[in-house]
């Protein structure tokens, strides 16, 4: 995936440091002051066919005149070598299946493009830092469980049902959009297993087109996100992501590439997500919401 090299600014402030140090001639230089860029946060604007507006955006990737300056953990405050009237490109960052240390570019996100008179020893804020959704992207399955015909079956394996919600206290809530539930599993005992399956299968884009799943999800239990795919005429269930106990709302982006990427000639893709309680727990509870696959649309 592109942009996947968050050890850029380190490589900037080492270069930075050792050019200060270089001479006493070369403190005084004043092609060696930067100017500075203030982004505190990136946020998101969707159409109503696109989903929610919950994203977890941490991360800044600056250029300036298409050169990397680097990654930036938001807030941030970028130093840059530079001066003058400069194109000063965003790209916006997220942590793949969570991770802090595989942080990228999310190539779905629309990149925040300005015209910026930067000067040196000064800091400048930058404001109307709102992204959104490309051109070109398909959102083939959405549920957000606002309905009561939800698109998500559970399996013969599961022990309990996944169910809805509009407890306010428990459901997903985010100012300024309807939704009134959310999907919520009681997982009872040490034996309980749950296990769901979207009813639909969806044939992804050929393999090097990325492809993700976007969710809103909070849980007591560890929960695995995973596919069903055919392969050579079997069916073969594919575990990607165990995501772990989170006590409050969460955003991740799951990555789903890897299937085709290797298994080329797979088909009738199925997302499932998975769950036994815990060891020791004598319940467990696990709420989704927002769920997205997306991707691009490779037709031609």
């Amino acid at each position: 995936m592109r942009g996947k090299l968050p050890i850029a600014r380190l490589l900037f402030l080492f270069v930075f440091i050792a050019i200060l140090s270089g001479g006493c001639e070369k403190k005084d230089d004043a092609s060696l002051v930067p100017s500075y860029l203030f982004i505190e946060k990136i946020g998101l604007n969707t159409q109503y066919e696109q989903g929610t507006a919950s994203h977890k955006i941490t991360d800044a990737w600056v250029y300036v005149d298409e050169t990397l300056i680097g990654a930036f953990e938001l807030p941030a405050t970028v130093p840059i070598l530079s001066e003058g009237l400069k194109k000063v490109t965003i790209r916006p960052g997220i942590k793949l299946n969570g991770i802090s240390g595989t942080r990228a570019i999310y190539p779905y996100f629309a990149p925040i493009v300005k015209d910026i008179v930067l000067v040196r020893d000064s800091v400048i804020q930058v404001t109307d830092t709102v992204t959104s959704y490309r051109q070109g992207v398909l959102f083939p399955w959405m549920e957000s469980f606002e309905l009561s015909s939800m698109t998500l079956d559970t399996t013969a394996k599961s022990t309990v049902r996944l169910q809805r919600t509009n407890d306010p206290a428990l459901r997903f809530n985010m100012t300024g959009e309807p939704g009134e539930y959310s999907g919520f599993v009681h997982l009872p005992a040490d034996t309980s297993i749950f296990e769901a399956v979207t009813s639909e299968a969806y044939d992804f884009p050929a393999a090097g087109s990325e492809v993700f799943l976007e969710m809103n999800y909070k849980t007591d239990n560890a929960l695995v996100v995973g596919v069903f795919y055919l392969s050579s005429g079997m069916q073969v269930q594919r575990p990607l992501l165990i995501l772990n106990k989170s006590e409050n709302w969460n955003k991740v982006y799951v990555n789903l590439t890897v299937p085709k990427y290797d298994t080329p000639n797979a088909t009738d893709f199925r997302i499932f997500f998975g769950a036994q309680t815990d060891e020791g727990m004598e319940q467990a509870g696990i709420y989704l919401d927002n769920l997205k696959l997306i991707y691009f649309n490779t037709a031609k």
